[in-house]
């Protein structure tokens, strides 16, 4: 889907180097050595190897290992968090510079992550001013201890994560992994656009969630509706949905009235466990539809699991709204609450 690049402001060169292995970080210093100044080029050529090895290297979203319950002491991780820097002068040592961080987890409000590295190893003089007050950066390191209510982590790179498109970068901005219900081309006839009012978004949440089934079911043109079970991975599997230009199998997941309000996280199962299934559902597009809204949050968890590089997919939101909309353009939204 896309390649990641990775623009450094704090590298431990050696710890990177472990990452990439020998093969990878003897042709950042092959290509180092042919650069005016090695030295300042070697942390940006080794955040390049570092951002292409990610899918073989086995990092995985923080955010998800603790929903999969897999985080180890010593699990090398990735974190996209809104970061709080300090920096410790009374700690100072000759060659140490310390600056301390810390981050609350998005899935879990009660669990920070925190850490202390040293600034003197920032990957340019310019770097140390990015690492004051709060930013929203991309970490990768070692996790050295781990408890109920935080996680240490020993940062090996803190900077800037980006993904390019590879067959859409010489033809303007590339589309992320969130495809948008405007984008299904059965949906063609459904303006997304329109406006939904208070009283449909709240006959929505009185439409049984058999019936949205359903009637998505027909729209995409899929044939084979499975009935509910308690292990399933996903509500609606398809491999007739087309989108940005080609087919694409979908795996729907669909909360309806038994949550009649805002779609959180924890809503999801305990440990948002209907969450993980549904990343385990052998499909390109992941969907969550709800009758209410779908918190930033969770959106954001979510955005992370499909950026996982070991297994990327696309995503898409489908709430309260563009339910009301595919419900009101096949005839089927009440005029008001059901009884």
């Amino acid at each position: 889907m896309a390649r990641v690049t990775l623009e450094p402001y704090y590298l431990h060169q050696e710890h990177v180097r472990n990452l990439l292995g020998p093969d990878r970080a003897a042709s950042a210093q092959e290509r180092a050595a042919s650069r005016s100044d090695p030295e300042t080029a070697m942390p940006y050529l080794l955040a390049g190897e570092l951002g292409h090895a990610l899918p073989a290297l086995g990092v995985e979203e923080l955010a998800r290992c603790l929903l999969e319950r897999t985080l180890r002491h010593d699990s090398v991780v990735g974190a996209e968090l809104d970061f709080t820097f300090r920096r410790v002068r009374d700690q100072d040592t000759p060659g140490n510079k310390p600056v301390d961080f810390t981050a609350t987890l998005d899935v879990d409000k009660e669990r920070r992550v925190f850490g202390t590295f040293n600034s003197v190893r920032t990957a340019s003089s310019s770097s140390l001013q990015k690492f004051t007050g709060t930013k929203r950066l991309y970490l990768i390191g070692t996790v050295t201890r781990l408890d109920a209510v935080s996680v240490e982590v020993r940062p090996a790179f803190i900077g800037v994560r980006s993904f390019v498109n590879e067959e859409l970068a010489s033809g303007g901005p590339a589309r992320g992994p969130r495809v948008y219900p405007s984008e299904i081309r059965q949906f063609g006839a459904i303006d997304f656009t329109s406006t939904v009012t208070k009283a449909e978004l709240q006959a929505i949440r009185e439409v049984p969630e058999a019936t949205v089934k359903k009637v998505l079911a027909e729209l995409i043109g899929e044939a084979f509706v499975p009935k509910d079970w308690g292990g399933e991975q996903s509500d609606l599997y398809t491999s007739r949905v087309f989108a940005r230009g080609r087919q694409m199998s979908a795996g729907w997941l669909l909360k309806g009235r038994g949550h009649p309000r805002p779609m959180t996280v924890r809503a999801l199962g305990k440990n948002g466990d209907q969450l993980v299934r549904l990343f385990k559902e052998p499909a390109e597009l992941l969907v969550l539809q709800h009758c209410h809204e779908i918190t930033p949050n969770l959106i954001d968890t979510i955005d992370k699991f499909a950026h996982d590089p070991r297994q990327p997919h696309f995503y898409m939101i489908f709430d309260g709204a563009d339910t009301a909309r595919v419900l009101k353009s096949q005839g089927l939204l009440p005029a008001g609450p059901v009884p």
